[in-house]
């Protein structure tokens, strides 16, 4: 059977011993599921790059709609485009940069350099005075899976925590409370135990951006 929404539902019903339990309750939980693990930690399943041109000046740019907690974030240049500045570690946190650009957007168009995030934009100290590329760094929101062919963004090892963690929300919805709690705890157990066996041998960690050959920490 592969690896999709559709058998996913199947060992679901399997687990809870009721065929006739609604799809799209079960559909609900498997999401919930997935996001739940995936917000146990940074997994690389959930990390993206996006390229997005600047706008000539504007200090703002909206945010990917899947995305959750930046990473990383670069500047390339327009013409010189084999250079790249790691500008990651000019982020101020909201109140200190609004504190020292209360009005950005009237300044002098610049190569950006200080921003922050507030809402669903990325705010810079300035304009942009050229359509430099934006690459940015993220832990994306899971996919949520609607159609019966939808493959998580989890590989086939997770298939049986997930399947756990929407069965304990199933029996928490029909009120089993201590069946449902025995699933959760082994839910629990096989997170932790893929978090051991995945994690630490594949994740540099939140904070760590890998930029591509021919990066330069500097301006051009």
């Amino acid at each position: 059977m592969a690896y999709d929404l559709l058998d996913l539902r199947s060992r679901v019903r399997t687990k809870i011993k009721d065929s006739s339990y609604s799809a799209s309750a079960i559909d609900g939980f498997i999401n919930d599921a997935i996001t739940e693990i995936a917000d146990l930690y940074p997994w690389t399943y959930f990390q993206k790059v996006v390229d997005d041109p600047l706008v000539v000046g504007d200090n703002t740019h909206p945010q990917q709609s899947d995305h959750q907690i930046t990473t990383g974030l670069a500047l390339i240049h327009p013409t010189q485009t084999t250079s790249y500045w790691d500008i990651t570690d000019y982020r101020k946190p909201w109140r200190e940069f609004f504190d020292r650009y209360p009005n950005a957007s009237v300044l002098n168009n610049s190569q950006p350099t200080t921003w922050t995030e507030y809402g669903n934009l990325i705010y810079f100290n300035c304009p942009a005075d050229l359509a430099y590329t934006l690459r940015q760094y993220y832990q994306k929101t899971p996919t949520e899976l609607t159609a019966d062919a939808d493959v998580p963004d989890l590989p086939i090892n997770f298939r049986e925590a997930i399947v756990l963690g929407a069965a304990y929300r199933c029996e928490e919805e029909r009120d089993n409370y201590d069946i449902a709690a025995v699933l959760q705890n082994r839910f629990n157990d096989r997170v932790s135990d893929l978090m051991t066996r995945f994690a630490n041998d594949s994740m540099t960690g939140p904070d760590v951006v890998v930029m591509p050959t021919g990066y330069r920490d500097d301006r051009w």
